[in-house]
């Protein structure tokens, strides 16, 4: 893939995210999530890989912890 479709890619996904914020009033972890999930499969990422990069992209082992807790502190707050 080329460096000008990734560099779309990249924008597009900033975009999504300010508007899923600002304008869906969605809360900002869930919003992450989701647009990492879809940035990452519109990059070109295999299926099977994309958890396994999203995890190392936010921290290698402490990724699975952060998840689980920033769901948690999202519920309870």
């Amino acid at each position: 893939m080329s460096t000008t479709m990734l560099l779309l890619i990249a924008l597009a996904g900033v975009l999504l995210l300010l508007l899923m914020v600002i304008k869906a009033k969605v809360q900002p972890f869930v919003a992450l999530l989701v647009v990492s999930l879809l940035v990452a499969l519109a990059a070109g990422i295999p299926t099977g890989e994309v958890m396994k990069v999203m995890t190392a992209g936010m921290g290698g082992v402490l990724g699975s912890v952060t998840i689980i807790i920033g769901l948690g502190a999202m519920l309870a707050g």
